[in-house]
């Protein structure tokens, strides 16, 4: 018979013998293993890596399901986090758990696409110390975690606030709350998580200040084999995809768990020493167990309370930040959310050689689209614009909305002009394949314009002003095109706010006239029609050529005024020729504008023109620019319908330089399509244009339009649009535009090129 103590030797004996039975299979196993070096550190309940105690928390749980699946042999390395950040740079570790994506981090580390869990900080105060809110911070001493993404978010959103505070560094979250209760410091910051199961104690108290969001992930260093994260991705996938799986467990078993302190520490002594009173001990032991989950409850009450408000409290804070700072419509910073970021770039490159450049942006032609489309059209164009061009800018790039249809990049770090070059010329090419709204496609271009800080100017206003003067410039230039601020543009600005009010005048005034430029067949060189072109005789300039002028007024809207006083004018004087026996037969063009669409107003203007002259219907042609496709919509198809039932003659102007849709152009009531002079100008010589010329006469024959050649000005041009089937044509080669009386003349007979 054994006793007890020989008993106890033979178990021990025993369960020494099975342990080195069992390791030795496993010592083998792991010879096999792939070793993987973890840097853990204190973030309860993350990670923890308390001295001699195997570490824990939910990254190590996952660490080790991963491990096991992927046969991983995990070596853990204890250190302070900053430390940890340098032994990762420096490849002394293959992997740290826990750890923040930021953008600054990811230019220095791998990370994991999944992330293990989301968090965000939260500021502690002790109970006596007054702070609520951010400002409150100002001159206090807080409690940071060295190296902790909280701990610099917290103090630039400081500096922001103009609350600049004195940092106490400790290397751990437990360390700032013992800083706090031990008033080393008046208040500390901490993730939400830690503070949820640690931040209980009697002399600590919760403050409104929530700030930076952030999710936790696995890194590694930045040129190590990206299969590790991507094995941890692969099952960190898996494990959140299944809520009854390990990673689930983890949450549950860290974030619900109550404190480590629940029982009290005398009682198993109790319970040993007074085996005599167990049936005391054991009702004392489950009143104390009632009363402990109790109070555990309330405390768990409390915390999912304080939880709730905090949650609260936060979603408050980012809708007020998101409507103060960022636009509502396409979620970019608006105008005050740029000017604090860039006030914040330039303070940091006080004293050094950075440069930098703003590029502002204008869409072309916004107004257009909301005028034909309606707004709504123009919100989802903007919003699909505002991506196509977030799209290609750099990570370090920072775009802005400032309302309507402008936005603002500002590009940092940038050694020469070119790079800026380099990047309007993306931002231009982002826009250049049609947008879809809905079933309808549209093409849009923007205007740039650069300032470059610090050559142009060194304050956000300036930079601005230079910025949008040149976008003035490039806009006036034709647009979908980038300019740099020069000092003169300033002054053409100028110029063209006096040209804005002198146009205005001009029309009041009667200094506008009308030249006409004889439309000829080209088969017999009969004059069958005239167009009608603005001319301004300017006083102090004397005439003045409508490509000076006529941008302007498309921008201001005063071109629909004008519009009409062409149609009145030009209807006025082809029934007088009609009256005097010399335009018989005759039709008279005149370009409109896309904008004298808006309301239906052009078929008003048309028919008041109509009436006051007595010209009849068939003998008006409107040319309509391809630029009517951009603002194609219900309102405007039925003025197209309204006018052509009216017995209007519709031509579409410039065809085959714009947006012209073969859609479009077959369902629309056109009489006659008109080739643009670029194409003209280089026939029969350029092989390609012949083709384009000789393609849009077949295309119109298929549709059965007349087809009017611009800008004929040599023989050999008359001669190959004649040869190949086109019936009109009109420019210098037959006669260049005429006054009224001058043309008047050339009225009934055949013209010879001497007419020009």
């Amino acid at each position: 018979m054994f006793n007890e103590k020989n008993r106890m030797a033979y178990r021990t004996l025993l369960q020494a013998w099975l342990f080195c039975l069992l390791s030795f299979p496993l010592a083998l196993a792991a010879q096999d293993r792939i070793p993987v070096r973890v840097g853990v550190y204190g973030n309860a309940p993350i990670v923890s890596a308390a001295p001699g105690v195997p570490p824990e928390g939910i990254a190590i749980d996952v660490l080790r399901q991963v491990a096991e699946r992927e046969g991983w042999q995990l070596t853990y390395v204890p250190d302070t986090f900053d430390r940890l950040l340098a032994r990762l740079d420096q490849g002394d570790i293959d992997l740290l758990a826990g750890i923040a994506y930021s953008d600054e981090r990811a230019k220095r580390f791998q990370f994991t696409e999944q992330s293990l869990i989301g968090n965000w900080g939260m500021v502690f105060r002790h109970a006596e110390a007054d702070i609520d809110s951010l400002p409150d911070l100002k001159g206090k001493r807080v409690a940071l975690m060295r190296g902790g993404t909280h701990s610099q978010a917290l103090i630039e959103l400081s500096r922001q606030f103009d609350a600049p505070f004195i940092p106490v560094y400790v290397d751990n979250f437990p360390q700032v709350l013992e800083a706090i209760a031990e008033r080393r410091a008046d208040a500390g910051a901490v993730n939400r998580v830690f503070a949820a199961l640690h931040a209980h104690q009697p002399d600590l108290a919760a403050t409104a200040i929530v700030f930076n969001p952030i999710f936790v992930h696995y890194a590694a260093p930045k040129h190590a084999s990206p299969a590790l994260l991507a094995a941890l991705d692969r099952h960190l996938a898996e494990l959140k995809a299944d809520t009854g799986s390990a990673y689930y467990d983890s949450l549950r078993r860290w974030l619900e768990a109550a404190p480590a302190d629940r029982y009290p520490h005398w009682l198993p002594w109790v319970a040993a020493a007074a085996g005599s009173l167990l049936v005391l001990v054991l009702a004392v032991a489950g009143l104390l167990r009632h009363q402990v989950q109790r109070q555990t409850g309330e405390l768990q009450r409390r915390a999912d309370q304080l939880q709730s408000e905090i949650e609260q409290r936060k979603q408050v804070q980012q809708h007020l930040n998101q409507l103060a700072y960022f636009d509502g419509l396409t979620h970019l910073p608006n105008r005050e959310g740029f000017r604090i970021a860039l006030n914040q770039v330039l303070e940091g490159m006080q004293g050094t050689h950075g440069r930098l450049a703003l590029l502002f942006i204008d869409v072309d032609r916004l107004k257009n689209i909301n005028d034909g489309l309606g707004h709504g059209a123009g919100d989802m164009l903007l919003q699909q614009i505002a991506n196509r061009l977030q799209s290609v800018l750099r990570a370090h790039d920072h775009m802005s909305r400032f309302g309507g249809d402008e936005f603002v990049v500002t590009v940092s770090e940038i050694g020469e002009p070119s790079d800026a070059e380099l990047v309007a010329s993306r931002l231009l090419q982002s826009l250049a394949a049609p947008i879809d709204i809905g079933s309808t496609q549209i093409y849009t271009s923007a205007s740039i314009g650069i300032a470059l800080y610090p050559g142009d100017a060194t304050s956000v206003d300036t930079l601005l002003k230079h910025a949008d003067t040149a976008m003035y410039q490039a806009k006036e230039q034709g647009g979908n095109r980038f300019l740099f601020y020069q000092a003169q543009q300033t002054e053409r600005v100028v110029e063209r706010l006096t040209l804005d009010t002198r146009l205005r005048q001009a029309l009041e005034r009667d200094e506008l006239v009308l030249h006409y430029q004889p439309i000829v067949e080209l088969g017999s060189r009969t004059i069958v029609g005239v167009e009608a072109l603005l001319r301004w005789n300017d006083p102090d300039r004397g005439l003045v050529m409508p490509g000076t002028f006529i941008a302007a007024a498309e921008d201001t809207g005063l071109i629909v005024p004008l519009g009409e006083w062409v149609l009145d004018a030009g209807c006025a004087q082809m029934r007088e020729w009609q009256k005097q026996g010399k335009a018989n037969g005759m039709t008279l063009s005149v370009n409109v504008s896309t904008r004298q669409f808006e309301g239906r107003r052009l078929v008003k203007s048309v028919e008041q023109a109509l009436s006051r002259s007595g010209l009849a219907p068939e003998c008006l042609e409107l040319e309509i620019t391809e630029n009517v496709m951009l603002i194609m919509n219900d309102e405007v198809r039925s003025s197209l319908d309204t006018l052509r039932g009216m017995g209007v003659r519709l031509s579409l102007d410039d065809f085959g330089t714009g947006y012209s849709s073969l859609g479009y152009l077959k369902q629309l009531p056109f009489h006659s399509l008109k080739i643009d002079q670029s194409f003209v100008r280089k026939i029969p010589g350029q092989p390609g244009d012949s083709q384009i010329v000789t393609t849009i006469l077949a295309l119109a024959k298929g549709f059965e339009l007349e087809v009017i050649a611009e800008g004929i000005e040599t023989q050999v041009q008359y001669d190959f649009l004649r040869d190949h089937g086109c019936e009109f044509g009109q420019g210098y080669l037959m006669s260049r535009p005429q006054p009224a009386d001058a043309l008047a003349a050339m009225l009934g007979r055949p013209l010879l090129a001497s007419n020009a």
